[in-house]
């Protein structure tokens, strides 16, 4: 089961009864970008689930246009709660994808300039998530739901982390005096 899978239906399991647009909307309200929210993700992905059995889907009847409630079944609750607990494994814990990280080793291969920009526009854009990663603990930390508001702190967190990782390259890029990394 891919991470989307996982997410999509974990939504489903807190918002149910749910449509695919309020499955839409809760992906496009992270402050993430890894989430696709885009419709050419999300009812294909939909339609998989609901094939495989993890999802029902019933017409609301109270909608003349014909909308569908999603709900899941109970193998998608059991699969969701292996994806959950898979989370235990060494390969899930260390699957942390950064791309701003991935390029960062490669920086040796371009000229002053080119690091210099990559540096500047890298660190102004992590400062920036930041920023959204804090205004959405702010929202969360009236939630009744804790562990939301536990899981967008762990956001905060890393995304802080990013940044004063950034603010050290950029240290070492722009201060002669900084020493050479200790290798």
């Amino acid at each position: 089961m891919s991470e989307l899978e996982g997410v999509v239906l974990g939504i489903l399991q807190g918002k149910q009864p749910c449509t695919a647009y309020g499955i839409r909307m809760a992906l496009q309200d992270s402050p993430s970008s890894f989430w696709s929210a885009s419709a050419g993700a999300i009812y294909p992905l939909l339609n998989r689930l609901e094939k495989a059995g993890l999802v029902d889907a019933s017409v609301d009847a109270g909608d003349a246009r014909g909308r569908r409630l999603l709900t899941l079944t109970a193998a998608g609750r059991a699969r969701h709660r292996q994806w959950m607990l898979s989370a235990g494994s060494v390969e899930v814990a260390s699957a942390v994808s950064d791309p701003v990280r991935s390029r960062a080793f490669f920086l040796g291969a371009m000229d002053a300039a080119d690091r210099r920009t990559f540096v500047d526009d890298s660190l102004q854009a992590l400062e920036s998530f930041l920023e959204s990663a804090r205004q959405d603990l702010v929202i969360r930390t009236d939630s009744e739901d804790s562990w939301a508001y536990l899981a967008a702190l762990g956001g905060v967190h890393q995304a802080e982390a990013r940044v004063k990782w950034m603010r050290e390259i950029r240290d070492h890029l722009y201060d002669d005096s900084v020493p050479p990394v200790d290798r």
